[in-house]
């Protein structure tokens, strides 16, 4: 090789890690009420232990950009911290349609084999899925039509919370795991429509390396 071929390859990739650092890839992250979702927006911003989050997020926040890096693996990435109840999944749709997400992460916990009555969490996703595949932004009049970049990449399902529920129920395959039997519909759903599943298992709260290899994997693999 050449010193001018050795050159040209190592400025290549110095510019592609100043595009990593400067170009924000944006996430969605939507989930029921307390899954973890503002735990993981903490665990995004500051890598660590996160301490207890009593207050749950009222509406929309603004996005905020986070850089993540893991095995030299470096990117940077934006997401919003949104609630989960009722009341604000329409602004779920709004920060996917305002920010283009490219990546959407739901959130879930065990809740629902813990009580099979609480379906609250499958109605959330029951919700989300719908709208993603919908044409239209606006599906009860079908107005405002989506073009292709409108659709994510991919869809992260990442059941949270493992390391308090994992000795609860026997599995031999984290991607068969029952805790995700519930939502088998939506995925097949979006797959149908083109868009891939990514079934994950991460402690956002003590585990910032099962989080920040989560977030790469989508990154890479899809």
């Amino acid at each position: 090789m050449s010193l001018m071929t050795g050159f040209v390859i190592l400025m290549a990739e110095q510019v592609s890690l100043f595009w990593k650092k400067v170009h924000a890839i944006p996430f969605g992250v939507y989930g029921a009420t307390q899954v973890g979702k503002t735990t993981m927006h903490h665990q995004l911003r500051t890598r660590g232990e996160v301490p207890d989050i009593k207050d749950r997020t009222v509406g929309r926040n603004r996005a905020t950009r986070k850089t993540i890096k893991i095995d030299g693996d470096q990117h940077t990435i934006k997401t919003s911290d949104i609630g989960g109840e009722t009341l604000y999944w329409g602004e779920w749709l709004q920060d996917m349609k305002t920010r283009k997400t490219k990546y959407i992460i739901f959130m879930i916990d065990d809740r629902h084999m813990d009580k099979h009555y609480d379906i609250e969490q499958q109605l959330c996703w029951t919700f989300l899925v719908d709208a993603i595949c919908s044409p239209y932004w606006d599906s009860i009049n079908k107005r405002q039509k989506k073009k292709k970049h409108d659709y994510p990449v991919a869809v992260g399902i990442w059941a949270n919370k493992f390391d308090l529920w994992k000795d609860r129920y026997p599995y031999d395959d984290i991607q068969k795991h029952p805790i995700f039997d519930a939502f088998k519909d939506g995925m097949t759903k979006l797959n149908d429509r083109g868009i891939p599943c990514f079934k994950y298992i991460v402690s956002a709260k003590s585990d910032s390396e099962m989080v920040y290899r989560g977030i790469t994997t989508m990154i890479n693999d899809y």
